[in-house]
């Protein structure tokens, strides 16, 4: 198999007392017709495991960008599955499911090609499990991915953000804001950074709160650190830390 044209990853490590650590490789192709591939290697075995893969929608079908991983956004760890986004345009989520060694492709709950401003991030849903956050314009959508009791699987919408109305936006003379551009998501907090003309924000989604970190504004892609282990820190054989440590590569 040809060596794909995109590959991002992560590096996975129990927390507590363990050394041993995974690393998880996806990649996708310039050609369309490629699947996506995702591999893990454990440094328990010092092995590679098998080649897991799935077919991608191609590039002529409803959704006309290229389906490949957007480097823009760094996956997010949700209970044992990572997600990333497949392209800054597309409506897909490409899933890997740790414990089943199984590469999926979720649609996102909005339709990304009918809104022509609009930016987006996989989360971590309040309460667990795989959330959506679709900015357009200068309203935030909070979405979650939910089982019904027949099992079936189904985006719905919990909550709507007005930031216009949330956050200092107009500049001197309330002149009101052009842009509001998504620059990165603190998955472990549900954090958002956000840039506008009036600067960059922080945004807390369950509390709401928020801080103006910069009056300056620029065009940068954020991956702010939460979480960070050190080797024999910890007390007592424990270590304060969530049951999964990720560190994104790409």
């Amino acid at each position: 198999m040809a060596a794909p044209t995109r590959v991002r990853g992560a590096v996975l490590r129990p927390a507590g007392d363990i050394r041993h650590f995974q690393v998880v490789l996806i990649g996708t192709h310039k050609e369309q017709h490629k699947p996506g591939i995702a591999c893990v290697y454990s440094s328990e075995t010092k092995e590679w495991g098998n080649l897991v893969s799935t077919p991608l929608p191609p590039e002529n079908s409803i959704y006309s960008f290229r389906t490949i991983v957007y480097r823009g956004m760094a996956c997010v760890l949700v209970g044992n599955c990572l997600y990333w986004l497949l392209s800054e345009r597309s409506a897909l989520i490409l899933e890997f499911d740790l414990d089943m060694q199984r590469l999926a492709v979720i649609h996102a709950p909005v339709d990304i090609g009918a809104n022509s401003n609009c930016h987006f991030s996989v989360m971590r849903a309040e309460g667990g499990g795989l959330g959506f956050l679709f900015l357009s314009d200068f309203n935030a959508q909070i979405w979650s991915r939910k089982k019904d009791c027949d099992a079936a699987v189904s985006w719905v919408l919990r909550r709507t953000v007005q930031l216009d109305k949330l956050l200092p936006l107009k500049q001197g003379m309330g002149v009101v804001p052009l842009i509001l551009l998504l620059l990165g998501l603190a998955e472990d907090n549900n954090v958002l950074f956000l840039m506008a003309d009036a600067g960059i924000f922080m945004v807390q989604l369950e509390s709401l709160q928020f801080k103006r970190l910069s009056k300056i504004s620029f065009w940068r892609h954020l991956h702010p650190f939460e979480t960070v282990y050190t080797a024999e820190t910890y007390i007592g054989g424990e270590h304060d830390g969530a049951d999964l440590f990720a560190q994104h590569i790409g």
